[in-house]
């Protein structure tokens, strides 16, 4: 089955918010990456540079370091000095290392595990990104198992099992704007974080909460749709799929951020549209005719309700309908092709 041809020009717009900081460390200029995130984070006292005024944005960090960087801004002096005084229930841990504190403020706040479940902390291990970002999560109040818990859907080939330890934490990741797609199409639960990359999540997260990163996702949404047509026409449907779920997701996201916003619910809509789309051409692949007729109708009827939110997305929700249209045609012929044999 074959796609009718699908121009998007900026389907979502949501007023953008600038920042305008002058750059303290030498080896971190304005065109890096993780400029803007490192500057917040720096003016609100979270991060430091070192003392010969590097960022050092491409150093490895620890989990110790990880977790005291995420739990530092949220608790008191007196938290720390009696933390101090505590006994730790880690076989890996000192009483008197430096990062003992703030890993017992973490677990008995839930942020990370203790025993029986973790006997060790492993403080001195390099962080992966989805331990980075449980750890933010849980310490900003956030509750991934339970948000969005009805999308339980495959995210990426390297996340295809819904039953991971990581999944519902990197499914909030995408909600709240923290991961996005690779170029390569890759989420990297496993990837060993540097500084700066350990600043943009937290930075975007903190965006995120502040209801600034609306922008963000809902350029995402678009984005994961336009990838989502370029594997349908390619006839991936895997990772056309993969995409969908992912656009559904950073609509979603916008939503529970701004759920009054009419060009919100348009394009939580319009996700939605696409994932029957994605799901009716599945149906067609698999030759149950009479599901991607159906699905195709679904297609059709979001897109509908998207131009109801918003009735600057007629354009995409038209070409939406014509390509639920053409499906569900091509559908028909098929099954009248098969009852004349």
């Amino acid at each position: 089955m074959r796609l009718a041809p699908l121009f998007l020009c900026t389907l979502f717009v949501f007023p953008s918010i600038a920042h305008a900081q002058e750059s303290t460390f030498s080896d971190l200029p304005k065109d890096h990456f993780a400029y803007e995130a490192v500057m917040f984070l720096k003016s609100e006292g979270i991060i430091s540079g070192y003392d010969d005024g590097t960022f050092k944005p491409e150093k490895s960090v620890n989990r110790a370091e990880a977790l005291k960087l995420i739990v530092a801004p949220l608790i008191t002096e007196d938290q720390l000095n009696e933390a101090k005084k505590a006994n730790t229930v880690y076989n890996d841990i000192n009483n008197d290392d430096w990062y003992k504190p703030y890993v017992e403020l973490a677990r008995i706040a839930g942020i990370i595990d203790g025993p029986p479940e973790k006997e060790a902390f492993n403080g001195g291990n390099t962080v992966i990104r989805v331990e980075f970002m449980k750890m933010v999560e849980e310490a900003f109040g956030a509750e991934p198992t339970k948000s969005f818990s009805e999308i339980l859907l495959p995210l990426s080939g390297d996340v295809s099992n819904t039953s991971e330890w990581y999944y519902p934490y990197l499914r909030y990741g995408i909600t709240s704007s923290m991961v996005m797609i690779s170029n390569e199409g890759t989420l990297t639960p496993g990837k060993q974080l540097t500084r700066a990359e350990t600043a943009v999540l937290l930075y975007r997260y903190i965006m995120y909460k502040q209801g600034r990163r609306t922008q963000a996702l809902l350029s995402e949404a678009e984005n994961e749709i336009l990838i989502t047509l370029s594997f349908l026409e390619q006839n991936n449907i895997a990772e056309a799929e993969y995409a969908s779920a992912r656009a559904l997701l950073a609509a979603r996201g916008a939503h529970a951020a701004k759920p009054d916003e009419s060009i919100v619910q348009g394009a939580v809509k319009i996700t939605e549209a696409f994932r029957a789309v994605v799901r009716a051409y599945r149906a067609g692949v698999d030759e149950n005719f009479e599901e991607t007729v159906r699905l195709a109708g679904e297609a059709w009827n979001l897109a509908d309700r998207a131009r109801e939110k918003n009735a600057d997305l007629s354009s995409i929700t038209e070409q939406v309908q014509i390509i639920s249209k053409n499906m569900a045609d091509s559908a028909r012929i098929k099954m009248t092709e098969s009852a004349d044999q």
